[in-house]
Parts: C-alpha cells; sequence; structure tokens
C-alpha cells in the first residue's frame, strides 16, 4: 500500500481572503491624484483671484512719487494659496499670476517681476525651513510659530536686501533717476539720492512683510478654511483588495 501524504497548503495570495490581514494592502492611485489635482485647481483660481486684483486701480494705496503700494493684496494671495495649498500650488500662483499681470501693468515687466521677487521668498524659506526641522512635508509645519516667525524674519530680511539692490539697478540703469528721489512723502524732501531710496524701501518692505505674514495666516490657519481643504486633500479611498473568485 501507498501511503498518501496530506497535500500541502497553498499559500499562494490567492487563497487569502480580503480580510486575511497577511494580505498586503495598498492604496488606489486616485488618492495621490486627488491631492494633485486639488493643488491645481487651487493654484489656478488663485492665479487667477491675484489678477483680477491686479487690474483694479489701487493709486490711492501707492506712496507718492514712487510706484511703489503701502498695502499689496496680490502677494497675500500668492502666500494664502501656498499656506492652503502646499508649496507647489504657491509656487504655480506665483509664476502664473507674474506673468498675467505683466499685460495689465503699467511697468510691462518690471512690477510683476519685482513682486514676484519680493513675495516668492515667503513661500520658499519658510518651506524649507520647516522642511529642515521636520521630514513631514505637510504645511502643518509651517503653522507652527516656531517655524513661522523665524522664516519669515529670515524672509523679510532677503527681501529687504533683494529689493535695494534691484531698485537701485532700475533707477540707476535703467531709468537714470535716481538722483530725482526723495523723502518729501515723509516730509524729507532735502534728503534724496541713494540714501531716499534705500529708507523708502526699508520702510514698505518692512510694512509689506508684516501684511503679508500676518494677514494670510489669520486668514487661513484662524478659519475654517485650511482644515476644510485639508480634509478634502487627506481624505483617503478605501483600499482595492482583489477577488480571489475574480482576479
Amino acid at each position: 500500500m501507498i501511503a498518501t501524504q496530506p497535500n500541502s497548503q497553498d499559500n499562494s495570495p490567492s487563497d487569502f481572503t480580503p480580510e486575511d490581514p497577511a494580505v498586503p494592502q495598498r492604496e488606489i492611485p486616485q488618492t495621490s491624484n486627488r491631492r494633485l489635482t486639488i493643488e491645481i485647481a487651487g493654484a489656478a483660481i488663485f492665479s487667477a483671484l491675484s489678477i483680477v486684483f491686479g487690474m483694479i486701480d489701487l493709486t490711492i494705496l501707492r506712496v507718492p512719487g514712487w510706484y511703489i503700494a503701502y498695502f499689496d493684496p496680490i502677494s497675500l494671495i500668492w502666500i494664502m494659496a501656498f499656506l492652503i495649498f502646499g508649496v507647489r500650488a504657491g509656487i504655480i500662483t506665483a509664476i502664473i499670476g507674474t506673468i498675467g499681470l505683466m499685460p495689465i501693468d503699467p511697468t510691462i515687466w518690471i512690477g510683476p517681476l519685482m513682486k514676484f521677487f519680493s513675495t516668492i521668498w515667503f513661500i520658499l524659506i519658510p518651506f524649507f525651513w520647516a522642511r529642515l526641522r521636520s521630514k513631514d512635508n505637510s504645511v502643518k509645519n509651517v503653522q507652527k510659530l516656531s517655524n513661522y516667525i523665524p522664516s519669515v524674519i529670515i524672509a523679510w530680511v532677503v527681501r529687504c536686501l533683494l529689493m535695494m539692490v534691484l531698485n537701485y539697478l532700475i533707477l540707476t540703469y535703467m531709468f537714470f533717476m535716481i538722483d530725482d528721489m526723495t523723502l518729501g512723502w515723509l516730509g524729507f524732501e532735502h534728503i534724496s539720492g541713494l540714501t531716499a531710496v534705500l529708507v523708502t524701501l526699508l520702510i514698505i518692505n518692512t510694512l509689506q512683510s508684516v501684511f503679508d505674514v500676518v494677514i494670510p495666516y489669520i486668514l487661513v490657519f484662524k478659519t475654517p478654511i485650511y482644515s476644510a481643504v485639508s480634509q478634502l486633500r487627506e481624505s483617503r479611498v478605501p483600499p482595492r483588495v482583489t477577488n480571489p473568485e475574480n482576479p
């Protein structure tokens, strides 16, 4: 008599039921696609909104004798896009907004580019600062004041220095009018030239930076905006499990 040996169990994945914890679970790719779609949609909406604001004549908010605004809502929109949707959306919003402003800006390309180079640091530096302090790529790390405050201070310093250099070069070698710039808007008409330029840029860029870091932060993190978008972006689709009877 030939002894029959018991059939060994076949541990192939097809013998597992969907409830078996040994079956590796994978998220459906739609989850990451949804996040990217939300970021792109947010960037498109906010960049369009910034262009609309650029069409509004806000000369009343500008420094007399200077083509510089005390308050710039466009930069607020760019930074809000970053705080709500993430760094990719913030960068895309700033780039599209800059290009979209060029046909309607009186300075054509100078004004939009100056706006871009004065604002982009409040997107890049907070992101990289938070990234260095945590491996998590979430905006939640930017939200922490221990990260946000030092990063925006660095961004303010970079902005002021860069704007001083760029404005000096433009006023000196493009418009040849640096000697005509004065502190008349502060009541010091006798102060002109490079001193007037440096003082004006330091004051105005500091004032704009305060608006840029405070207003978007309050609007995004002190209202339901961020939590609503975050829940939508981070919502998960139940993992797909192959039916063993219908592979």
